[in-house]
């Protein structure tokens, strides 16, 4: 079945990679480290790092959504791949043309196998969630809705509230939801909407809980840096509640996840109607992962963010004014950017001989699984 774009779900596709873009500025940018503690900027910078969290699951949500409907298709790894090399090694070209990057040998090899190499974290990740997932398909369409509900749940505890509770224990340590335990996980997640969750148009209550929910990410680390204040502070084994960013600041975190799958229910009871905000909202949205892959390139991260320097921004007026300015520019140019790669390389994805190539791959990988089914039905 063919995947149809949905303009909600796209609209919310654009807000979190806006949600991705703010990390990368207020963390990179190294403003949540510059902030003073209990001073106002440092719970602006907090707050949208906190609540921008939520935007891998958001992703993950997205597409797992779709992929339980769809077909597996060779073609779609291909462009993802094409897309993913044309940005991380020809990025990494022209910086080694055009500037005095140090040149290691080693990082030119990442480049050049970007998913392999997990160049991209996020792509090498989701990658694999793609071709695991004819198997996940199986494995949710073979289970009864309660059955599912209970495979949600186990995998829920076990990579999401175990290491929260249990904040001092490694547990299963599936870092945090950079892990494809927790990719599968949110699959899961995603399917089960698909599959059971009908829509009563009833937006603006849902998305208002979504946002309170998310604020409770950045509450979470206000609470802990003043519970740490107190006696209790004397307490060593609480220390480990301020791992990394905090207990909860990881994509696999309760609250994260509880924010992300709300805001999600969300726009999928959104309405948006008329056509042309509808085409717009699928043009920008296309071009998101584009977005992504240019301004986290290592290159350009380092170089973006330190010439921005957003942490001499924390002691101005105009810290919320600069910091949106510059989220929406750097969407705005990057968006432009993927753009005109989608155009150059249109006649080569639209070609008949490479898609009917794809397509009888495909077909020779259907043909190999059910001949496993009957050789399993043999037996």
């Amino acid at each position: 079945m063919k995947k149809q774009r949905q303009a909600n779900l796209e609209l919310l596709r654009i807000i979190a990679m806006v949600m991705v873009v703010t990390a990368h500025l207020v963390n990179h940018g190294n403003m949540i480290t510059m902030a003073a503690p209990g001073s106002v900027p440092y719970y602006i910078v907090w707050t949208l790092f906190g609540v921008s969290f939520t935007c891998i699951n958001i992703y993950l949500l997205i597409s797992s959504y779709f992929l339980i409907d769809a077909k597996f298709s060779t073609f779609k790894i291909a462009r993802m791949a094409g897309q993913v090399f044309f940005y991380a090694f020809g990025i990494t070209l022209l910086f080694w043309l055009f500037s005095d990057v140090e040149k290691e040998f080693k990082y030119l090899v990442y480049s050049v196998l970007p998913i392999l190499s997990d160049f991209y974290w996020f792509v090498s990740m989701y990658v694999g969630m793609y071709v695991l997932a004819p198997l996940m398909n199986r494995l949710i369409r073979s289970l009864t809705r309660r059955q599912l509900q209970c495979a949600i749940a186990l995998c829920f505890v076990l990579v999401s509230v175990w290491p929260n509770l249990i904040y001092f224990s490694s547990a299963l340590n599936t870092a945090g939801g950079v892990s494809i335990a927790w990719f599968l996980t949110v699959y899961l997640m995603g399917a089960y909407l698909r599959l059971y969750y009908r829509p009563d148009g009833k937006f603006s209550f849902k998305f208002l809980l979504g946002i309170g929910a998310a604020l409770l990410i950045p509450l979470s680390r206000f609470v802990i840096e003043a519970l740490l204040k107190t006696p209790l502070g004397n307490i060593g084994i609480l220390d480990d509640l301020m791992w990394g960013y905090s207990v909860f600041f990881s994509y696999s975190s309760i609250l994260v996840t509880l924010a992300a799958v709300v805001l999600f229910v969300a726009f999928l009871n959104l309405k948006i109607e008329g056509r042309r905000i509808s085409s717009a909202i699928l043009l920008i949205a296309g071009a998101s992962f584009g977005v992504y892959l240019i301004h986290d390139h290592y290159y350009i991260r380092e170089t973006l963010w330190a010439g921005i320097d957003g942490a001499s921004w924390l002691d101005k007026w105009y810290l919320l004014p600069a910091s949106l300015g510059v989220i929406l520019a750097v969407y705005f140019v990057c968006t432009l950017i993927e753009l005109a790669r989608q155009k150059l390389f249109s006649p080569l994805e639209n070609s008949k001989r490479v898609r009917g190539f794809f397509l009888g791959l495909d077909e020779r990988l259907r043909r190999l699984w059910k001949e496993g089914e009957k050789e399993n039905c043999r037996r």
